[in-house]
């Protein structure tokens, strides 16, 4: 089966019920923090934002102001956060409150991500990652029915019961950031931020493309011709997703994904859209580079010694099709 080709505008779920009572969370909507108070205790975050503290990338006063913001709005260990007093406030109940702009800005970008890929990343599946994480029996994530986010009031609504995990849009979000700001100070100047396992460059596709090559020669083994090759028609967004060392579930069973690959390298626009496409690799699993392509990506995938022979054949991994819409369950 050929999956669809994802639509490539943004889309904001409306709120499932708009009757429902929202709870009344610490800090309500009077207080919205500043810059950089969010942060989710997620799985992914908590694999994976350490990563975004390091400046790997231009060293700008404008730059170490983005990552500062970004390490406080995701660092797992803050329990005072914006998205970990959210994720506990709707253990108990729904959530309903303006947020702050780094919070409303990744959450956009989750969704964002959510659209591109029919649902298949979907930023609701906090608690089905940290279940598969502690070996217990998987469960569906809420879906995107349940989140609702409107970037020009900066209103979140969440449902009881839903986790967020807004690592992987955070990492990603951030490279862009630090990029654009680098960009603005020394235009024309080549740059490169890498923020875990998500990248962006900017300035001349030669120049940029030797930037990658240094960065991850080690991991991909690709030189600066074939970087330059894959930055053509404006691609700015990498991504480098390691099948075994990340929590990737499927949102429609809760379970954690065997993936057929080892890596997937996927180089987009940008790189909330690159990332989205290769965590979706991951789930569409032998589907996957016809589908990267549709989406007008280009892909490099690497299968796992132990899938290398099933990938070729019918017995391949399970992989994951498209949700009929984004926040539907079958």
């Amino acid at each position: 089966m050929n999956p669809p080709v994802p639509p490539r505008v943004p889309l904001h779920p409306q709120a499932p019920g708009e009757n429902r009572e929202a709870a009344r969370p610490v800090s309500p909507d009077a207080q919205a923090p500043p810059p950089g108070t969010p942060g989710p205790a997620s799985p992914s975050a908590a694999s994976g934002e350490a990563a975004a503290r390091q400046d790997t990338g231009p060293g700008t006063a404008g730059a170490r102001e983005i990552l500062a913001a970004v390490a406080q709005a995701v660092a797992p260990d803050r329990i005072d956060s914006q998205l970990s007093l959210l994720n506990r406030c709707a253990e108990h109940d729904d959530v309903d409150l303006v947020v702050g702009p780094v919070l409303g800005a990744v959450v956009d970008a989750a969704l964002r991500a959510a659209l591109l890929t029919s649902g298949l990343v979907d930023p609701t599946t906090g608690g089905a990652a940290w279940r598969a994480l502690d070996g217990l029996p998987a469960a569906p994530a809420p879906g995107l029915g349940e989140l609702s986010y409107d970037p020009a009031t900066r209103r979140l609504r969440m449902a009881r019961g839903t986790v967020l995990d807004l690592g992987p849009a955070a990492r990603a979000w951030a490279a862009e950031q630090v990029v654009a700001a680098a960009e603005h100070d020394r235009p024309g100047t080549a740059v490169l931020h890498r923020a875990g396992d998500a990248l962006a460059v900017a300035g001349p596709g030669d120049d940029a493309a030797v930037l990658l090559e240094r960065e991850l020669r080690a991991e991909t083994g690709l030189g600066a011709a074939a970087w330059a090759r894959l930055l053509v028609g404006g691609r700015r967004g990498v991504a480098v997703v390691e099948g075994p060392e990340h929590a990737v579930v499927n949102p429609v069973t809760g379970a954690a994904v065997r993936s057929p690959w080892r890596r997937v390298v996927v180089v987009a626009d940008r790189a909330v859209e690159a990332q989205a496409y290769a965590r979706a690799a991951h789930l569409l699993g032998s589907e996957a580079p016809p589908w990267v392509a549709a989406c007008g990506a280009a892909g490099r995938f690497a299968p796992s010694s132990a899938a290398s022979h099933a990938a070729a054949s019918s017995s391949a991994p399970e992989a994951a099709s498209p949700p009929a819409r984004p926040g539907t369950r079958r």
